[in-house]
C-alpha cells in the first residue's frame, strides 16, 4: 500500500468512516439573508453549498448552481431565498457507510449531503471529500454516475474554429 492510501485509511487498514471524511465546519446562511449575502458567504468561504437556517433549524439548502441557473437566469436577484432554496433536505446519519452515501448522492443526483447524529447536523460531505478515501471500483462507478452529464449538444453549439486567441 502506498503512503497516500495509508494516510487516508484507519490504523487497521479499513476504509475510513464517514465521520473521518466529512467537513465538520458548517457555514450556514439565515433564512432572512438575501441572494447577495448568500453569494458572498460562498465566495468568502470558497464553498458552493450553504444550508439555510431559521433559528437553529436547517430549513433548506442552496447551491452556487441554484443561484446561477434559477435566480440569475430568471433575473430575480431580489427574490426571497426561500423561493429558490431546496426545502427537501437529504441527509445521512454519521454512522452511514461511504458506499451508502454515494448511493444516496447517485439516486438524487447531488454532490453534497448533510450529516446528522440524533437529528442534529454535525457535518457536510461532498464528492471531493470522498475522493480522499480508498476507492474501489464500485465507489468510483457511483461517482461517475453522480457526475454524469448529457452530450455536449445544445443551441449554443459552434464550430471550434470560430474562436481565436
Amino acid at each position: 500500500m502506498n503512503i497516500f492510501l495509508f494516510l487516508f485509511n484507519t490504523i487497521n487498514g479499513d476504509f475510513m468512516n464517514l465521520i473521518d471524511v466529512m467537513s465538520k465546519k458548517i457555514i450556514v446562511g439565515d433564512i432572512k439573508d438575501d441572494i447577495v449575502k448568500i453569494s458572498n458567504i460562498m465566495k468568502d468561504n470558497d464553498i458552493g453549498f450553504v444550508p439555510i437556517a431559521d433559528g437553529n433549524k436547517i430549513v433548506g439548502v442552496i447551491t452556487d448552481r441554484d443561484i446561477v441557473t434559477k435566480i440569475i437566469s430568471n433575473n430575480d436577484i431580489d427574490a426571497d431565498i426561500t423561493s429558490y432554496m431546496t426545502k427537501d433536505i437529504i441527509s445521512v446519519s454519521s454512522d452511514s457507510d461511504i458506499s451508502l452515501v454515494l448511493d444516496v448522492m447517485k439516486k438524487h443526483k447531488i454532490k453534497r449531503l448533510l450529516i446528522t447524529e440524533d437529528n442534529k447536523v454535525i457535518g457536510i460531505v461532498s464528492i471531493s471529500d470522498i475522493l480522499f478515501c480508498k476507492i474501489d471500483t464500485k465507489l468510483l462507478s457511483s461517482i461517475k454516475e453522480i457526475w454524469e452529464v448529457g452530450p455536449n449538444i445544445h443551441k449554443y453549439e459552434t464550430e471550434i474554429d470560430e474562436f481565436y486567441l
